[in-house]
């Protein structure tokens, strides 16, 4: 089996990961459920209210990003196959993180999700890492428990 991403994770690591990215999930679903609602691009900085959800999905994708990098094992191939857009979406992740637990102490600097929106290719970036962190943890898991019967 080829290496994974999380494979130098331990159990206790894995089982976190693993909470976070059904997290991450969670927070997905409800962003697209919010996207289908009504709202206007041309309210005001309250125009990010909705989008809340999406702070949180990111804020969990950075978690996972940042953890795929500590263990990430040279040479592996799924980790290579998402390093241009851990690479390109990290920093605004990271931004993102920071708006979902710092409070600000004005509206002024904050990103919009509005133009985040407007960026398809951003958008699709997200939901490709979103969709191989899982693939990866749910492919660590099952190697983890086949491995647990053999012994």
């Amino acid at each position: 089996m080829p290496p994974t991403l999380f494979k130098t994770a331990s159990f206790d690591r894995l089982a976190c990961l693993i909470r976070h990215w059904t997290w991450a999930d969670e927070a997905l679903a409800r962003f697209e459920q919010e996207l289908g609602d009504d709202w206007s691009e041309e309210e005001e900085p309250a125009a990010d209210h909705p989008f809340g959800a999406y702070y949180h999905w990111a804020a969990l994708l950075c978690a996972l990003s940042e953890a795929v990098i500590e263990h990430h094992e040279p040479g592996a191939a799924p980790a290579e196959t998402l390093h241009s857009d851990l690479e390109a979406l990290l920093p605004d992740l990271r931004a993102h993180r920071q708006l979902l637990v710092a409070i600000p102490t004005s509206l002024e600097r904050r990103p919009r999700v509005v133009a985040l929106l407007g960026d398809h290719g951003t958008l699709a970036r997200l939901r490709r890492l979103h969709a191989a962190f899982g693939d990866a943890l749910r492919a660590e898991r099952a190697a983890r428990e086949i491995d647990s019967l053999d012994q």
